[in-house]
């Protein structure tokens, strides 16, 4: 199915563990290309391609696996249920089959694996895992009429979630979709999109919609035109150069960000912190709503951040929500908003070293005790505005 001097390549990539291993792959390739396959194929075992130790009964999409029989040559055709392998990505010899599981969703899923060459057919039970779509949410969940933001998550272009067969809109109006790869979906607010709605994205290959709120306020944590409210201090007073207690409306001139919406008031830290310093941003009791409390895995923290280019979250950066450590850079990549608000997520059942609510929680009209602490592993410098803070139901 392929000339030698192609096998030679391909099998080199394929088993590129050392130069004196790729030398003896294929030699041996070569001289076992030589056995005719004259009969019916057969299946022996299949395994990765990249670890022939251990059997396997499944794989996931772009696994390349290994199968191992006997009369394996002159493939017509490989399917992953019913998804068929593109013949240019096929190596076969009598003995053994190299292939890559389809990225792409099947139309029926039989759990099968059907081997077809030029003297029968054979087929073996194998599950390829199915990846579900994911998505996060919008970059900015409060991005105004007209302005361009994206939803992130993953597998959109599995399930058709493209430019051209996305169906994206805010209520009755219809989101224009701008780009879309595996992870984003740029899109624009459409002008008459209305507060308290639901965005809704229907994909090609899909047969429901998935729903994710658009500038639904949840339920909010603070009220600030009572900030910092009764009981509640912060440590603005060591701050002079902060507005009174941290709190602003952007109307405070350089360096103040815009507010997230007209009106909306937010809170701005600009100031250094000492390694592993304890700056109180806000420390006081708020009331959980009652079905937050009684189910919390099915909520998260969200609110809106708006950082300076120049001062990126990074590694040593420390934040405190009640007694839950948030470390915004432990994926290796700082968080930098670049002056834009983008919306953050934290689920409640996240576990760093404390929760971000106690267990058991005290339900409204109880207080409940909880803070906002920056605390870095080493000197830090911060501009960081913060606003909108809520609980909200996680996207199903």
């Amino acid at each position: 199915m392929k000339n030698m001097k192609y096998i030679a390549v391909l099998a080199a990539s394929l088993f590129a563990f050392s130069a004196c291993q790729d030398i003896v792959e294929v030699d041996e390739l070569k001289e076992k290309e030589e056995i005719p396959s004259t009969g019916a194929p057969e299946i022996i075992r299949i395994v990765k391609a990249t670890d022939k130790e251990f059997e396997i009964d499944g794989a996931d999409f772009e696994d390349m696996v290994r199968i191992e029989g006997k009369n394996l040559g002159n493939v017509v055709s490989v399917k992953f249920n019913d998804i068929e392998v593109d013949p240019k990505e096929i190596y076969s010899r009598y003995d053994m089959i190299i292939a890559p599981v389809p990225r792409e969703l099947p139309g029926e899923v039989t759990d099968m694996l059907y081997v077809t060459t030029k003297n029968g057919s054979v087929s073996r039970p194998f599950t390829v895992s199915i990846p579900q779509l994911k998505i996060d949410g919008l970059q900015n969940e409060f991005a105004n009429p007209g302005d361009t933001t994206m939803i992130s998550g993953d597998n959109f272009d599995l399930y058709g979630i493209t430019v051209e067969q996305a169906d994206v809109r805010i209520g009755d109006a219809f989101c224009n979709v701008l780009d879309a790869t595996r992870t984003n979906l740029m899109l624009q607010i459409p002008n008459n999109a209305q507060p308290n709605s639901e965005l809704s994205i229907l994909g090609a290959n899909m047969t429901e919609p998935v729903k994710i709120p658009y500038m639904n306020s949840g339920a909010q944590i603070f009220d600030f035109n009572n900030w910092p409210g009764t009981g509640a201090f912060t440590h603005a007073s060591q701050f002079p150069d902060c507005t009174t207690n941290f709190l602003c409306d952007g109307t405070e001139g350089e360096g103040y960000p815009e507010p997230l919406n007209e009106g909306m008031k937010y809170i701005r830290f600009h100031g250094n912190v000492g390694a592993w310093g304890w700056m109180v941003l806000w420390a006081g009791y708020i009331q959980v709503p009652a079905e937050v409390a009684a189910d919390p895995s099915s909520y998260n923290l969200c609110f809106e951040l708006c950082n300076n280019a120049k001062y990126p979250l990074s590694s040593t950066v420390r934040i405190l929500f009640g007694n839950y450590i948030w470390l915004p850079a432990e994926s290796g990549l700082a968080v930098n908003t670049y002056g834009a608000w983008q919306t953050m997520r934290l689920d409640l059942d996240s576990f760093n070293e404390g929760t971000i609510l106690p267990s058991p929680c005290n339900a409204a009209p109880n207080n409940t005790e909880w803070k906002i602490i920056f605390s870095p592993t080493a000197a830090t410098d911060f501009d960081l505005s913060m606003c909108n803070f809520r609980f909200a139901k996680k996207i199903d």
